[in-house]
């Protein structure tokens, strides 16, 4: 486990690699899951939203322009700046997300978190602070990359022909190193500890999206290569929705009890 400082300190050496990349025509994570996300999200008009990990404030200006009152934060200073420097209309705060959320009582319609919440050392009281900023018929919506196939190792010369990909340790918690915008750390928790998680907050899944992985170009699928089509069957990220729990109402319980 490493601390969010060092953290910190390698997104803000990354940022400019980083700004260069995501929202581009390359970022196939994001159009993987926009439709998933903007599903979700629904109708923002005059909503209040929280862009969580907003990085350099692409996605934060999108919402911005569909109508949405938005907010932003992130903990890397440089990534910040960017985004202070392209999207003046939007409030950007600088905070450590390892210590929550810096005003959790203040409430939103709908938070976001965008291929984020990997990169954190630890969750358990940014969840917590999330589940209370949220108003009664709130969203949650999160995308991370997948806990049971990212980084894992392509058998490319099985004994039957096939491809594969090997999956070891997944129920184990680790912290990786990954090289993409010059490094920096991933931390692995499987699939089960963000659900109990949230559920634990007082949150309910509503939603769960395993898309394709897709071609670093936007290319048809009709031209996609073999590999390609392989590839995409085996997913390497998801994306997550989830509300405050409502009670049932009254007959549903007396139905149960």
């Amino acid at each position: 486990m490493t601390n969010s400082a060092e953290d910190l300190r390698l997104w803000d050496a990354a940022a400019s690699a980083y700004a260069g990349h995501v929202d581009g025509p390359a970022d196939t994570f994001y159009r993987r899951v926009s439709g998933f996300l903007w599903d979700r999200l629904g109708v923002v008009q005059g909503l209040d939203v929280l862009d969580l990990g907003c990085g350099h404030g692409w996605l934060a200006e999108e919402m911005r322009r569909a109508g949405a009152r938005v907010a932003g934060i992130d903990g890397s200073a440089a990534l910040l700046a960017e985004a202070r420097s392209h999207y003046p209309a939007i409030d950007f705060e600088q905070y450590d997300l390892t210590r929550g959320l810096p005003r959790p009582l203040r409430q939103y319609d709908r938070i976001v978190a965008h291929m984020v919440l990997m990169d954190i050392p630890t969750l358990d009281r940014l969840l917590a602070d999330v589940a209370a900023a949220l108003r009664p018929g709130g969203v949650f919506v999160f995308s991370i990359l997948h806990p049971a196939f990212f980084s894992r190792a392509i058998v490319d010369e099985a004994p039957d022909g096939e491809r594969y990909r090997k999956v070891t340790g997944y129920l184990e918690h680790e912290t990786r190193w990954i090289e993409s915008f010059g490094g920096h750390h991933h931390y692995h928790r499987p699939l089960s500890w963000y659900v109990e998680r949230l559920v634990r907050c007082g949150l309910a899944i509503t939603g769960l999206h395993e898309p394709p992985a897709l071609p670093g170009a936007d290319i048809p699928e009709t031209h996609w290569t073999d590999y390609q089509k392989w590839f995409s069957t085996i997913p390497t990220m998801l994306a997550l929705s989830a509300s405050p729990f409502e009670p049932f109402p009254s007959p549903l319980r007396r139905t149960l009890g």
